[in-house]
């Protein structure tokens, strides 16, 4: 986290350090969701005795991340 505090340079930069501290909070908080939602829908085919033919693929439509 410190990295984001600090410019190419390695100074401290007070003006981008907020921005990029809410922009990776809101990329960890993304993360989590995906990691759930894979979980659930694994657990959901596992009750229903269904199984994965092939990996799960899903996109985060805000911050256009892809989870595999």
């Amino acid at each position: 986290m410190d990295e984001l505090s600090r410019n190419g340079s390695g100074y401290h930069d007070p003006t981008a350090s907020p921005v990029l501290h809410a922009i990776h909070k809101r990329e960890q908080e993304a993360d989590e969701d995906a990691n759930r939602i894979i979980r659930l829908i694994k657990d959901l085919l596992r009750i229903c005795d269904f199984e994965f033919m092939e990996r799960i693929q899903i996109r985060h439509k805000p911050t256009v991340r892809e989870y595999r």
